[in-house]
């Protein structure tokens, strides 16, 4: 137990304090959550709408259209765009995101270190480039496709936040837990 439940916890802190960082301490994703003085103004027309809490894609062809062709999406090349991600009420739940995040990291980590375990004794450097392939693993599959669809203004930011701290594994993994 000592081989998998310590390297997990560490594996999730690392994580965990990796994403502190990205996001608050250094703001890493600055670019992914811009400011605009008009916030005030877009919140008002927004709420007047009474949208349902949702993510909307605008502007698109109405999908209960019977017949859609790909000329209906024709009308909105070259024009602006957008995601909007729409929650009536923001609430304050920093404490249970925060355990639910760690939660899901420490998960993460019992994989992780499980994966790593089976792989046998290893270099430091093997570990190092095999948690860094884990990570970018994480960032082609998801990150980095959904930004081929929808770019994204963080994207590089999002890589390193799946490379660092993968990185950060490999050394602990090839230092303490699995070293040939």
């Amino acid at each position: 137990m000592k081989k998998i439940i310590l390297p997990s916890f560490v594996i999730a802190l690392t994580l965990w304090m990796w994403q502190f960082v990205s996001f608050a301490a250094a703001n890493l994703h600055s670019g992914g959550q811009q400011y605009t003085e008009h916030q005030d103004t877009i919140t008002a027309f927004i709420n007047s709408l009474n949208l349902a809490d949702g993510e909307y894609l605008i502007p698109q062809v109405d999908p209960k259209k019977p017949d859609m062709k790909m000329e209906d999406w024709n009308q909105y090349y070259g024009k602006p765009w957008m995601f909007l991600k729409y929650y009536n009420n923001r609430e304050d739940v920093m404490g249970m995101n925060m355990i639910r995040g760690f939660s899901s990291n420490w998960i993460a980590g019992f994989i992780i270190i499980y994966l790593l375990n089976m792989m046998g004794s290893m270099s430091r450097i093997k570990s190092i480039l095999t948690t860094l392939g884990m990570g970018l693993v994480v960032f082609i599959y998801v990150p980095y496709t959904n930004h081929i669809w929808f770019p994204d203004f963080d994207t590089v930011m999002t890589m390193l936040d799946c490379l660092v701290p993968f990185a950060l594994i490999g050394v602990w993994n090839g230092l303490f837990w699995n070293k040939e």
